[in-house]
């Protein structure tokens, strides 16, 4: 854990006149999903510089034939002098409804059926060719930025762009400054003409990457939103009235998961809203654009003891605002007090979401995933006697290193533990598997073993990179994957159950219908 002192630049105060007038925000193509990073950039340049005009244009909501048009017609129309681009996604093989890129992997690797095989291969390939013209995409929509504004100034950041920074910078134009992690004060301090150097940015000069050094911290306690402004600025945001919006009511993680980015993201300090600030942004989204449902945005709603005080004054916040919202995020169980299991149902806690990861607690000490399982338990137990009513996703990460039969057999006893408190219609096991992610201390630990030659291009996907990529050594790879082929088959919309029936069989352990009620032993 961080035990270095930051400086706070504070979003508030006197600042010099804005080099630049007029900022065009472009949110990438990605699927439909509210930009909530962009929400709050606008916010923070609107208090510091209100003489500068912001806009921001949402890709997503043209027609693909289309958004290259609506790009340079805005630029032409606009004139901005700085372009702000927001790159949210680069990867596939996740489990997104409707993206069968994963199963189709699978097929490949693993199917003893060779027309199946062969099937998965042609349209992995379709899928790989997409990911690659996905990717090309965007990197044609910064350069066609740069080329349609040559006299702007030009930035990039975002999700995927600060976890891939150090690739993609290398395929854009030189000039444009790349931003890792959070923007405010990159983009102030450009703004107002002062050096970057100190902050987390990435430039290239030739064939030399130059990387800021971050050495202050934003503090984001009093960080007031103002929904009307951003609708004023935000053509189109009509399309996400109604729908579920994003939150972020903190930012940082103290944890070290080995294979989770958002400590190399946003760091390992936590920082805070006034919750007072978080419930009027979820008043305004409520009584202006008829939201009902809130995805709280950060790495964990409850990071770690410290943070149990903010929680429980979040929550009394919520509970006492009376806005008949329902809630949701990530969310570690082991930390869900008796009165927090209280707060969070009579605040509206929806569905909820938990990174279990695997039912053996040696392998959750390896990942340095930082809880025990009795406590994910018995958090688990106090939110059933505080009346929680909704559903439970368990995020299994299965065949981790040193994965063995008997902790296999642990993640399924786990599940069915879990089913017992909550009921087995209410639980939902959700198999990902161990993705390697740059920046992770898995990633080095592979690299050490061998397993991942340490010049691997994480962006260039081919059949042996992606199984590379997808970790799932032997032998118990192979026993995994043909439990998922078998569920993607009979339930592909609640694969997890039937992953850890089948996985049950195979071990000769009692097992769990497709529908999650218990079964008899076998003899």
């Amino acid at each position: 854990m961080e035990t270095m002192e930051l400086p706070m630049v504070a979003g508030t105060g006197t600042r010099p006149p804005s080099l630049y007038r007029r900022i065009l925000f472009v949110w990438l193509p990605v699927r439909q999903i509210f930009p909530v990073g962009i929400g709050y950039l606008v916010n923070w340049i609107h208090r510091e510089h209100p003489e500068v005009t912001l806009e921001v244009l949402d890709l997503t909501r043209f027609e693909e034939p289309d958004q290259m048009k609506a790009l340079i017609s805005r630029i032409e129309e606009f004139s901005p002098d700085l372009l702000a681009y927001s790159w949210r996604d680069v990867q596939i093989f996740a489990p997104h409804e409707g993206d069968n890129s994963l199963r189709r992997a699978f097929e490949f690797y693993y199917s003893p059926n060779l027309l199946t095989r062969a099937y998965a291969a042609w349209d992995g390939l379709r899928m790989v060719w997409k990911y690659r013209s996905e990717f090309h995409k965007k990197l044609r929509f910064i350069k066609e930025g740069v080329r349609r504004a040559p006299k702007a100034r030009v930035m990039v950041g975002g999700g995927a762009f600060s976890v891939f920074a150090e690739q993609i910078i290398r395929l854009l134009p030189e000039g444009v400054i790349g931003v890792v992690g959070e923007g405010e004060e990159a983009m102030i301090k450009t703004l107002e003409g002062r050096p970057v150097d100190d902050e987390r940015v990435i430039t290239r000069k030739g064939s030399q990457i130059v990387l800021g050094k971050k050495a202050g911290a934003v503090e984001i306690r009093r960080a007031p939103f103002d929904l009307a402004y951003l609708e004023s600025v935000f053509p189109g945001h009509e399309i996400y009235h109604g729908k579920t919006v994003g939150i972020q009511t903190k930012r940082g993680c103290p944890y070290g998961c080995s294979f989770c980015l958002y400590t190399y993201i946003e760091g390992k300090r936590v920082y805070y809203r006034d919750p007072e600030e978080v419930v009027e942004e979820i008043r305004q989204y409520r009584d202006r654009w008829g939201i009902k449902n809130f995805w709280f945005a950060d790495a964990q709603f409850i990071p770690g003891v410290k943070a149990v005080p903010e929680a429980l004054s979040l929550l009394t916040a919520l509970r006492d605002s009376r806005l008949d919202i329902t809630w949701s995020g990530y969310i570690r169980t082991s930390l869900i007090s008796p009165e927090m299991a209280r707060l969070m149902v009579e605040s509206g806690m929806g569905d909820l979401e938990v990174a279990i990861t695997s039912g053996s607690q040696e392998i959750l000490d390896s990942l340095k995933m930082g809880f025990r399982l009795e406590g994910l338990m018995e958090g688990c137990r106090n939110l059933k006697e505080a009346g929680y009513r909704g559903k439970i996703i368990l995020n299994y990460s299965l065949n981790a290193p040193g994965e063995t039969p008997e902790s296999l057999a642990c993640a399924v006893e786990s599940y069915e533990e879990i089913c017992d408190i909550f009921g087995p219609e209410n639980v939902y096991p959700m198999v990902f598997f161990l993705a390697v992610q740059p920046h992770t201390s898995f990633e080095k630990r592979l690299m050490r073993e061998g397993w991942l030659d340490p010049d691997y291009d994480p962006i260039s996907l081919n059949p042996w990179t992606i199984r590379k990529l997808l970790y799932n050594p032997g032998p118990l790879g192979e026993l995994i994957a043909k439990a998922c082929l078998l569920a993607w088959d009979i339930e592909p919309m609640a694969m997890g159950r039937v992953v850890m029936r089948e996985i049950k069989r195979s071990l000769g352990i009692a097992g769990v219908s497709a529908k999650g009620s218990v079964v008899a032993r076998a003899s």
